[in-house]
């Protein structure tokens, strides 16, 4: 595309002067697209291309965070010595816990996306499979390390939020264990709220506690600010009197 500019300072669609910066933007753009599509790439930008209809749904109204959000305890257990143990340290590593895992997700495939087409685009350029497959980890390493720096800062505000919108309703009220577990350490409870949705909290038992399955109630007992986590208690079942 090419433009004719007045002296005025404005311009015109016409054939007599190339608009250098323009070119240079358009070239930029098309060299970043065969990168990203090469195989090395690939995969990842088929994630950030999800995150991007995903934001561009949310945006719209089409959907919304809570609509597609993730239960990341649903099939995940807990127990010591299970993979899920690694699966709860890496949510935690990128204050998964405190900011949205949809925030979080697209905050490390974005860094991966980036970090992946720099390296394989300078050190990688015949795009060997082992090389690939070692820059990818490479990208997850740094992208983990991008995503926590960019969260950390969130961290106290959601735990604000958090607070404000549940410490008052929940304090003293029975809620349902909705994790594998629910224990010393971590767990997840909902409480029934009858003027709002019912509130996800992030709990916990007090040390020493036996650990308690999905569906078993509880009391919630008070808010840990330090930690943003709500302590519970089991409430006793008591066999029914004949």
């Amino acid at each position: 595309m090419v433009w004719r500019y007045k002296q005025s300072g404005d311009f015109q669609p016409g054939t007599t002067c190339h608009d250098p910066w323009f070119s240079i933007s358009v070239a930029g753009v098309k060299e970043i697209w065969e990168q990203a599509i090469l195989p090395a790439n690939l995969p990842l930008t088929i994630l950030l291309g999800l995150v991007v209809l995903f934001w561009l749904l949310t945006l719209i109204g089409a959907a919304s965070a809570d609509a597609l959000n993730i239960d990341v305890d649903a099939d995940v257990d807990a127990q010591p010595g299970h993979a899920g143990d690694v699966f709860t340290v890496f949510l935690r590593l990128v204050n998964a816990g405190f900011v949205p895992l949809t925030v979080v997700l697209s905050i490390l495939i974005l860094a991966m996306w980036m970090i992946s087409l720099t390296f394989n685009f300078y050190f990688n350029p015949a795009g060997a499979l082992m090389l690939s497959i070692g820059f990818f980890f490479v990208s997850l390493v740094f992208g983990l390390i991008i995503t926590k720096a960019v969260t950390q800062p969130l961290v106290p505000l959601m735990r604000r939020l958090k607070a404000a919108e549940d410490a008052a309703p929940v304090i003293g009220e029975i809620g349902v264990v909705k994790s594998i577990q629910l224990d010393s350490e971590y767990g997840q409870v909902e409480v029934i709220r009858p003027d709002g949705a019912p509130a996800l909290l992030n709990a916990r038992l007090a040390p020493n506690s036996e650990p308690l399955m999905r569906g078993a109630s509880v009391a919630i007992l008070s808010f840990e600010e330090g930690k943003g986590v709500y302590l519970a208690r089991a409430i006793p079942v008591t066999p029914l009197e004949l």
